[in-house]
Formats: structure tokens, sequence, C-alpha cells
């Protein structure tokens, strides 16, 4: 019996943390002991590619809707639905490149659904007529909305999106003992909310999208290329993904191991654990 039809039993909830700009190199035991702890039972990469060019707006798209910016045309920051400079390959029910919220919703159009994102500009990338959208500015705020919503409605897909590490790479560089600092602030918000599901039937994903050099990214390098990608659950085995990981295929394999299929535009495959 394969580890996803185990997992697809057994999932009834979907907890997405995404962190901005949270470097491959800022986990440790020391410093992420609650990452640590879902690493230890799960699948996970600390170098799962994201898309180029290295910068929020379309690394989070490619993460929502399992494809790259030259499908979904997410091209930049200053991508706008109204600001457009590649029209998607594909579009679904709110106008922009189908993503997991949509096929989530097209699944199971009862079923709740939401985004609560501390940067104001990852809402805009959310199908809207899917799912429930709020903008919690600053990472223990967002947080603790994202827990009060999860005890109001148990959704079957939260994502949240936490930002303060990215303030404190821009802020004093990726290496600095004050970005140290914030990831280990953050990881404490990640212990948060994993201590606020039941981890016997919800499926925990830990996304990044792009870490930095200095204190920018955007460039060509690996640094801001590879990130941590991470799956802890009923059914997930644990160990290291092997082979090559890309982000785009972490919304492919969250709609395999609920039981449900891809989108016919999407180029992420699912990914396969040991």
């Amino acid at each position: 019996m394969s580890f996803a039809f185990l997992a697809a039993a057994a999932i009834q909830h979907v907890l997405i943390i995404g962190i901005d700009g949270f470097s491959n190199a800022a986990i440790s035991r020391d410093r992420t002991p609650n990452m640590q702890r879902l690493i230890d039972r799960g699948s996970w990469t600390l170098r799962s590619r994201g898309v180029m060019p290295t910068v929020s707006s379309p690394n989070w798209m490619s993460l929502l809707s399992g494809a790259g910016p030259e499908l979904h045309g997410v091209h930049s920051n200053e991508w706008e639905r109204f600001n457009k400079k590649i029209d998607p390959a594909c579009t679904g029910p709110d106008g922009i490149f189908p993503g997991l919220f949509g096929v989530l919703h097209a699944a199971k159009p009862n079923a709740k659904l939401a985004a609560i994102h501390d940067w104001k500009g990852f809402g805009r990338l959310v199908e809207r007529k899917t799912a429930d959208v709020e903008h919690v500015l600053g990472s223990p705020k967002a947080t603790a909305a994202a827990i009060e919503y999860w005890r109001a409605n148990k959704p079957y897909l939260l994502w949240v999106h936490l930002d303060d590490v990215d303030h404190a790479g821009h802020g004093k560089g990726w290496e600095s003992d004050e970005y140290k600092k914030e990831v280990s602030l953050i990881d404490g918000l990640v212990g948060q909310l994993a201590a606020a599901v039941p981890a016997e039937k919800t499926l925990i994903v830990m996304v990044s999208d792009h870490g930095g050099t200095g204190t920018k990214h955007g460039s060509d390098t690996t640094f801001e290329l590879e990130v941590p990608l991470l799956f802890a659950g009923p059914g997930i085995p644990a160990g290291e993904i092997r082979g090559i990981v890309r982000n785009i295929d972490m919304a492919p394999t969250v709609v395999k191991l609920l039981g449900l299929k891809p989108h016919a535009c999407w180029e992420g495959r699912p990914l396969q654990f040991r």
C-alpha cells in the first residue's frame, strides 16, 4: 500500500507555512528546534529550487500554481492583475493562472480555504473567489490570526505567510546575527502553528520563496534559488527527498496526497517519497 494512499485516507486538513526569504542555511537543531521536529517526522529537502527571478511574486505564484513564470505570467514584484506583460497560459475561476486554491475549491466547493498573509503582495496571487484572504501585518500577529481562524473554522487548507525573516535579511543581511535571531523567533511561531492543528489529521507543509546574499535577493545565485521544502503528516515517511526537487512540485504533491488530480495546466510533478 503506497504512502500516497495512506495519506489521502488520513489527511483532513492542510496547513502550509510559507516563510518569506528563508534560506536553507538558517535551519539547525539549536536555532530551529520546532522545524527540526517536523523534519524528523517528515519528508524534506534543503535544496528545493525556486524559479528565476529570485524575487517574491514569481516564486510565491509558482508555489501556489505548480508552474513557472512563463506559464503563470507573474514576471516580477511589479506584476498586478491590471499590469501584466505576459498573459497566463491558462486561467482559473478568478481570472488568473489556476492554483492550488482553485483545484481544492473545485473538488470540495463547500470546504473552507483561507490564506492569512503578512506580506501584502501575497494576497493578489490567491484566487479570491475560492478562499478567505486576510492581510495581517507582522509575523506574530499573522500567526495569531491564523490560529484564531483555525479554531473557528477548521479549514481544509490554511496557508500562512510570514514575512519578518525577509525583513531581517534586507535590513542586516542573510547571514547576520539579526537574521538568525529572527529565524529563531519564526521557529517559535512555526511551533505554535503546528501545535494548533491535530497532527494525526493534518498535512503540514513548510516552504520558502527565496534565500538571499548580503542584504539582497533577485540575482542568479544558488544561495537565492535553493530553499527548504518539508512535508509532515499522516502517511508521510520520514527522510530526505532524493533527486531534483522544485518548488513547482509542491502544489501537485499536496493534491496527490489528498487523493486528487493536479490541474492539467500545471507543469510540476508530485514528488516521490521513500
